[in-house]
């Protein structure tokens, strides 16, 4: 499945890891696989080459929202560029080379 492809509406963000050596961040998201889906699946979503990293969150809104799914929406760039995640009372810009989706379930 394409990246763009990839719904997050109401999914659950649970953690991210910044490695500023590496220029990698990683997001422990939880998301709906299809539209018709009820259940979600655990993913790691992996940016690599980040050249920059913005997030402004609020961790209690997030924790209140996990329930429902604390993602609102998410633009994905389309090849290499600016990926923005909106959150519950918040937001994460990740501007990286690469991306990848490993899904664990």
């Amino acid at each position: 499945m394409s990246h763009e492809n990839i719904e997050l509406h109401d999914a659950n963000l649970k953690s991210t890891t910044v490695d500023y050596v590496a220029q990698t961040v990683v997001l422990e998201i939880d998301y709906h696989p299809s539209e018709q889906s009820r259940d979600r699946i655990a993913a790691s979503f992996k940016f690599s080459g980040v050249s920059t990293y913005n997030e402004n969150s609020n961790i209690d809104e997030l924790k209140k929202h996990s329930i429902f799914g604390n993602v609102t929406s998410w633009v994905p760039a389309i090849e290499f560029g600016t990926n923005y995640i909106y959150l519950a009372r918040g937001f994460i810009s990740i501007t990286a080379r690469r991306f990848e989706v490993i899904n664990r379930a």
